[in-house]
């Protein structure tokens, strides 16, 4: 059995936000992801970042010095700098403030509080709709996982996942034959949630499991442990 994925690790953005915990967990997310990533916290530091070899701007509007339109508007006016996409993620709610940025050259507008798949997948969607990434899928047998669309389907078939379903299969997918406790999945895939126990992670992967049919023998219980994902020659 096969597995077969594309990767992001050639790529290259740059997260501009004051606020640095924001910036830690959103450059913390995309780099686990395999991208590159670069902070800056305010606008002349983002200047200076922003050099051609960037591929995406994650953009803060409300900065000190230099705000978040300013920013785009000179990156837009220099020849090096004017065709990399940029997303404004801002807690400015306003139509008008949206509508402003996408007029000044902003290729998509996210406001806060948003979470950090919303915000990959975002990116992803902007950078292939940029031509910079190519949609990636996670190909295993029979089972296709498309990352950018958060969907899989098996012989074809979509499977229906929730999106807490389609992050543990893919997490254990990406990660084969590694067995991780109850406590690990919740960190990564619930990762701040309130009031969620291990039994939820147990839950998730029987729902998983009915869904997935003949397939959910690849994904295994480790005794004392958690679960992990093999590969045919492992699950016989």
């Amino acid at each position: 059995m096969a597995t077969t994925t594309s990767e992001a690790s050639q790529i290259n953005i740059l997260v501009v936000d004051d606020e640095e915990d924001v910036a830690e967990i959103v450059s913390h997310f995309l780099s686990e992801e395999g991208y590159t990533v670069q902070v800056a916290h305010d606008g002349e530091d983002a200047l200076e970042k922003a050099t051609s070899d960037i591929d995406l701007i994650l953009l803060d509007i409300m900065l000190p010095g230099l705000d978040g339109y300013e920013i785009c508007e000179r990156l837009r006016s220099r020849a090096e700098t004017e065709t990399i996409p940029i997303i404004f993620l801002s807690a400015k709610i306003e139509e008008e403030d949206q509508v402003k940025g996408l007029m000044l050259g902003g290729d998509d507008y996210l406001t806060k509080p948003v979470s950090p798949q919303v915000i990959l997948a975002h990116v992803r969607a902007v950078l292939r709709r940029s031509g910079i990434e190519e949609s990636k899928t996670l190909q295993v047998d029979n089972l296709t996982i498309y990352e950018d669309e958060y969907r899989a389907s098996l012989d074809g078939k979509d499977l229906g996942l929730t999106l807490t379903e389609f992050e543990l299969l893919r997490y254990l997918v990406r990660h084969p034959r590694k067995a991780f406790t109850r406590q690990q999945l919740l960190e990564t895939i619930w990762k701040d949630a309130m009031m969620v126990t291990e039994r939820t992670v147990d839950a998730h992967i029987k729902n998983l499991r009915e869904k997935l049919g003949e397939f959910a023998q690849h994904i295994q219980t480790v005794r004392g442990v958690g679960y992990r994902f093999v590969r045919e020659e492992a699950a016989e």
